[in-house]
């Protein structure tokens, strides 16, 4: 395969993020809810979705603020989203690697690597943990959110390539599969837990389970 460079999604393709469903168990547990925590977290994960597409442009502190809110609306609850929205933010600052990535992110052969988040500032600025990429794009940096193609063609100009020329790995069908594709990129989604295909959401080029089987189809 002809891949000049490579453009990793960070949480979940890179950084574990299965810690997420604590904020819904949190608010099932706080208040005591007669209601399925899968329930509430796919809620939350719709609402949030929705919401990156909206204008304008709010970093994630204000458009989680707001959607946890109507979280808590739709439950019935009258409680603050504060709480829920600290404990997001903790969970996606203290962080750390899947095992894979150090040796992955180390045979590549050559090839140029960057990431491309939907994220703040305030997550990259918290992590601890080398990453040898030759840079860091993120949501805030665009002014959008994946899956808006100009996260993408932003990724793309830096590199100074053409968009057949950059592989963008990513574990989201959604912003990572569905973005990427509608730049014009090649894209491995990484499907760590064999989820399935939303039907709106076009086929990658290749589906990994993790990290390592990105190394054969290089």
């Amino acid at each position: 395969m002809a891949v000049r460079a490579i453009t990793f999604d960070a949480y979940g393709t890179l950084i574990r993020n299965e810690s997420l469903r604590l904020i819904a168990q949190r608010i099932v547990a706080d208040h005591r809810l007669p209601v399925r925590i899968a329930d509430v977290f796919e809620t939350w994960i719709d609402l949030y979705l929705e919401a990156t597409q909206q204008t304008p442009f709010r970093r994630l502190r204000e458009i989680q603020h707001t959607i946890l809110s109507h979280v808590l609306h739709r439950l019935g609850v009258d409680a603050a989203a504060g709480p829920y929205v600290d404990l997001f933010f903790e969970l996606t600052t203290k962080v750390e690697l899947y095992p894979e990535v150090p040796g992955v992110l180390g045979a590549l052969g050559g090839r140029r690597a960057a990431i491309v988040s939907n994220a703040d500032h305030e997550h990259v600025a918290a992590w601890t943990f080398p990453l040898p990429v030759e840079f860091v794009l993120v949501s805030e940096d665009v002014g959008a959110y994946k899956p808006d193609r100009r996260v993408f063609q932003r990724a793309v100009e830096r590199f100074g390539l053409e968009p057949h020329e950059v592989l963008h790995v990513g574990d989201s069908d959604v912003d990572d599969v569905s973005g990427a594709k509608a730049a014009g990129l090649p894209v491995a989604w990484v499907n760590r837990a064999g989820r399935r295909r939303r039907p709106d959401v076009p086929a990658p080029d290749f589906e990994i389970a993790d990290l390592t089987e990105l190394l054969l189809i290089l």
